[in-house]
């Protein structure tokens, strides 16, 4: 969605400003065309269809009839250029863009173009674009962000943590660019798990210190009322949020619970739609401030105001930190502490966390009896032959975010490889088509004396041809310290073991938990020499492969993993106990 006003019409971007994260135009002129206007607004309600078919030719001849009579106005350009990104039409989106910058070199156009590339998966040019735009303006901290991110995801994590706390040093006030920090420090694996704590809560001191605990809250006192839930996401979308969000909103009892989502999504789609007839009450928060999302919770007196989010993109940490709820949750999103005092607790499991672990958490750890989360199949696809047969060889497999990737398992991985010398490896993830990440990655493995003919690696592409790619593979191997959630269930689902490396804190024990509930606890690994040994033994029993492959979704199915009435009754009996333990403080 593009914000605006068109109050000025200088038809220049002198007055462009990045605002949380989002562009504001505050110069577009009244002569906008009416196919623009009202394919902002369809993006507004989540209408995508609709507003792709509103942006057709006829509404970009209009675009070209105002610059006809004046050239200058690169304001029309960047509407028309910011609606073809939000409707993902990537490459007329980098036309535009790029027509912008030969009129008007600006830095947040730039910026703007460098995420387009990254949304093409070519990540060189959008490194780039990115050091263009601070080039111009090297003030501007989250264009020396998205650099360090890129650099982070392309393997070059020491010079994109460099890079972050440049970035905070440049805008030490924005909490978004250091929240967004926190989020890579996260997947460094040689970070202690008590600096990485410290960092999150050095950044909830800086940016939002405990102001003076509420004295009152309007919610009634009453140990067995119908609880008001509130979930506030950005993430209400297409999104692996929502893949195991909806089977808990699914199987909540509506007669236990009353539902309110505060859904903050940038860009709605069906997902959405869907989401949110679900809930009791929805809210769209997007673009409201932080002030005014915490007054609306207040007001609808919501009892546990549960956090789905974390340190991830658009998060609204903000809003938490003012405690418009008396009691607050963080869960799934991110899996590690917010580091804010404000929040009381932090759902877990019995294998998520150790009871040890609750000094590198600011919240309280919360056990749920029946697992950290409940997994729902989006997709029908069928398991696939086990791929080694018709190769004569194993097929080893990671399949997820760069960023995920680091020396360390590599490492690892290369091990396992000159272990089991016919083995190959499958790398997809976002870059992986970039022809000189392709060619890193691979020198990588070379140097590691892995013949670059046993590496495959590409790019992302649709979610189907994704889940496709599991028909090539026979083991994943799980990343560390970030271990994987949505990925290590797809996986499963699709009949594939999964190898994972068991770490200290809840992000590096999710493969332990996902596992251990699917009856596979035997293939998480407590040290490196484990996991490597685990890997190399499970290649060398295809028999046992194939039998895992034909049997895993139907275990999966019969487990607790996808038992979402179960699961959502462990949530709520978890709700019932914070809400009684408020209940005596109050009273006392």
């Amino acid at each position: 969605m593009v914000q605006y006003n068109n109050s000025l019409s200088s038809g220049r971007l002198k007055q462009l400003s990045l605002k949380d994260g989002n562009l504001h135009l505050v110069n577009a002129g009244n002569d906008l065309p009416e196919a623009l206007i009202q394919v902002n607004q369809a993006i507004s309600f989540g209408n995508i269809e609709q507003a792709t078919k509103i942006l057709n030719e006829q509404a970009i001849d209009a675009v070209h009839q105002i610059l006809s009579k004046d050239p200058s106005r690169t304001d029309v350009m960047l509407v028309l250029a910011m609606l073809f990104k939000q409707i993902r039409q990537l490459q007329r989106a980098k036309e535009w863009f790029e027509k912008i910058i030969q009129q008007e070199p600006h830095a947040l156009v730039y910026n703007e173009l460098g995420f387009i590339y990254q949304l093409m998966g070519n990540y060189s040019k959008a490194i780039e674009s990115y050091e263009k735009a601070v080039e111009i303006n090297p003030d501007i901290g989250s264009c020396w962000a998205n650099i360090a991110k890129l650099l982070i995801e392309t393997g070059q994590k020491k010079e994109g943590v460099e890079l972050f706390y440049k970035a905070v040093e440049k805008d030490p006030s924005n909490y978004r660019i250091h929240s967004n920090m926190l989020f890579y420090l996260h997947h460094l694996p040689d970070l202690k798990s008590e600096a990485l704590f410290e960092e999150h809560k050095r950044w909830g001191q800086i940016h939002f210190p405990k102001t003076q605990k509420r004295a009152s809250y309007k919610n009634n006192p009453n140990l067995n009322k119908k609880l008001k839930i509130g979930y506030i996401s950005p993430d209400f979308c297409t999104h692996s949020v929502a893949y195991f969000f909806e089977p808990l909103l699914d199987g909540h009892d509506r007669n236990a619970v009353e539902l309110y989502g505060y859904g903050s999504v940038r860009v709605p789609d069906a997902t959405t739609q869907r989401i949110s007839g679900k809930f009791n009450q929805y809210r769209n928060i997007f673009g409201v401030h932080d002030n005014e999302v915490a007054r609306l919770i207040e007001n609808d007196e919501i009892d546990i105001l549960v956090d789905l989010a974390g340190h991830t993109t658009d998060n609204r940490l903000a809003v938490l930190a003012a405690k418009p709820a008396p009691i607050q949750v963080t869960y799934l999103g991110y899996l590690y502490t917010t580091g804010l005092e404000q929040v009381d607790y932090i759902l877990t499991d019995k294998w998520a966390d150790l009871p040890e672990s609750k000094s590198l958490y600011m919240e309280k750890l919360f056990p749920l009896s029946h697992g950290l989360y409940c997994y729902k199949p989006f997709f029908s696809m069928p398991v696939s032959p086990l791929p080694a047969i018709r190769n004569g060889y194993i097929t080893f497999g990671f399949l997820g975010n760069g960023f995920k990737l680091n020396a360390f398992i590599l490492e690892i991985w290369s091990g396992i490889l000159k272990l089991h010398k016919a083995s190959h490896l499958l790398l997809r993830f976002g870059g992986g088509n970039d022809s000189k990440i392709r060619k890193d990655y691979l020198e990588y493995f070379g140097n590691s004396g892995i013949g670059t003919e046993r590496i495959d690696i590409d790019g992302w592409t649709s979610h189907n041809e994704y889940i496709k790619q599991y028909s090539k593979v026979d083991i994943i191997l799980d990343t560390y310290p970030k271990n994987g959630g949505t990925t290590t269930c797809e996986a499963l689902w699709m009949g594939v073991p999964v190898i994972s490396l068991v770490g200290q804190c809840q992000f590096s024990r999710t493969g332990l938990s996902t596992l251990s509930r699917a009856g596979l606890g035997f293939f998480a690994a407590s040290t490196v020499q484990e996991y490597i040994a685990k890997a190399v033994a499970l290649a060398g029993k295809v028999d046992s492969l194939e039998k895992i492959r034909s049997s895993l979704r139907e275990r999966m199915t019969a487990s607790g993993l996808c038992d979402s009435a179960a699961f959502a009754k462990s949530v709520e009996d978890a709700y019932k106990n914070m809400w009684h333990q408020w209940c005596i403080e109050k009273a006392h």
